[in-house]
């Protein structure tokens, strides 16, 4: 039996930074997450990855949030983070910066509210996809340093946008944005963590309809339910639009100084990964789009794909790691398509299983038996068609 790793040392969620959002304005920024797993001390960890000065944090609260989706914290579950005993801390550019433990008694699947105030300073944020089962959420207070109000009185509950916050947004609610908040971590008792590592299908985009979660939450609560020495924790680390190699991003324009897509796989494997507290497991889902390609970037072949799968394994098992890997779900398109053809070379070789620790066919799982480059119509998202014009998300029953 393997014993539960120590204090702090299992990451409970993860927001993994897509880009910069500008600079703050006179705001308190309150970040929402949902944790795969409780504990009674939490540490949290700010980032500054897109900074390209220091970060410089007044105050940061961690507490409880409420029942009904608003700004509003369980009573004196409201806590002050320190760092390295201090009640602020400095985040170097490009650089992140854990929390000391705080005392938090917190269930799996509670809602966990971080609270920060950075009055002029760069923010780095993440969009991700709305979903129907407690997404993250991100509420930006009237003026003034409210970390510490447990009433959510001055935090607007109108939502403003489901697009991406700049540092200047209005006060109010923004449902599935994050700022500066990128991963927590608990003292949970469980073996460890798996992280899901990829693009929008493995983040939950077009998780729509019953039962209203991400296959990673559901995947999450599963866990939770296993005695402790077979728990473990489950963090999303994946990032719509994102790449499994390093050729231009498809949906990314050069010139955009605010960027969509996060960096590349390889280039954030040590920040979403190595560094992560607890990683036990790795489940990769993610090479779509590298094949697919669109504007701003061609479709690579199956060979640079399947390259980057083999440097992506080399790297993790260097660390210790087991590596799960992924089929890739249908793309929408025909036979005769060389994206789809390309598809069907990469699936081929994941299920030669060279190199992973094992294997989950999802292709199989999801395709349409009688068109199988097709997603079951019935678990297909129609809420995206890819530039390729294929459709490529399941929806949440998928």
């Amino acid at each position: 039996m393997t014993a539960p790793v120590a204090l702090g040392d299992v990451t409970v969620w993860q927001g993994s930074m897509a880009g910069w959002r500008g600079t703050s304005g006179d705001v308190t920024a309150r970040v929402v997450a949902r944790v795969s797993l409780g504990g009674t001390h939490l540490r949290v960890r700010l980032s500054n990855e897109f900074g390209t000065v220091p970060l410089r944090i007044g105050q940061a609260w961690v507490g409880l949030a409420a029942p009904g989706g608003g700004p509003a914290l369980v009573p004196r579950s409201n806590h002050r983070l320190r760092f390295s005993g201090a009640g602020g801390v400095v985040v170097a550019a490009g650089g992140a910066r854990w929390s000391d433990p705080v005392a938090l008694r917190v269930g799996a699947g509670a809602q966990v509210a971080v609270s920060i105030h950075a009055h002029g300073q760069p923010v780095s944020g993440k969009n991700f996809p709305p979903y129907a089962a407690a997404p993250t959420g991100l509420f930006l207070s009237l003026p003034g340093a409210h970390a510490g109000d447990e009433s959510g009185r001055a935090f607007p509950t109108a939502t403003i946008s489901l697009d991406d916050t700049r540092g200047d947004s209005p006060a109010g609610s923004y449902p599935g944005q994050a700022w500066w908040v990128d991963a927590i971590a608990s003292d949970a008792p469980a073996r460890g963590t798996v992280v899901v590592l990829g693009d929008s299908i493995s983040e939950g985009y077009g998780a729509v309809g019953p039962p209203g979660q991400r296959a990673s939450d559901i995947l999450g609560a599963r866990m939770s339910a296993a005695p402790a020495h077979l728990r473990m924790a489950v963090s999303n680390a994946s990032i719509s639009g994102d790449t499994l190699t390093v050729e231009p991003n498809p949906y990314m324009p050069p010139t955009d100084p605010y960027g969509c897509c996060g960096l590349p796989i390889p280039q954030r494997l040590g920040r979403d990964v190595l560094r992560m507290p607890g990683v036990r497991t790795v489940l990769v889902m993610a090479g779509t789009n590298d094949l697919a390609g669109a504007q701003y970037g061609p479709p690579v072949g199956a060979d640079t794909v399947i390259a980057g799968y083999q440097a992506l394994i080399r790297r993790l098992h260097a660390d210790g790691l087991r590596v799960v890997g992924q089929t890739l779900i249908p793309m929408g398109l025909d036979p005769s398509n060389p994206r789809e053809q390309a598809r069907q070379q990469v699936n081929a070789w994941i299920r030669q299983r060279i190199g992973w620790d094992a294997v989950v066919d999802q292709d199989a799982a999801l395709r349409d038996p009688a068109v199988p480059w097709r997603i079951m119509p019935a678990w297909e998202s129609t809420g995206f068609v890819a530039p390729t014009g294929g459709v490529y998300h399941p929806n949440a029953a998928g």
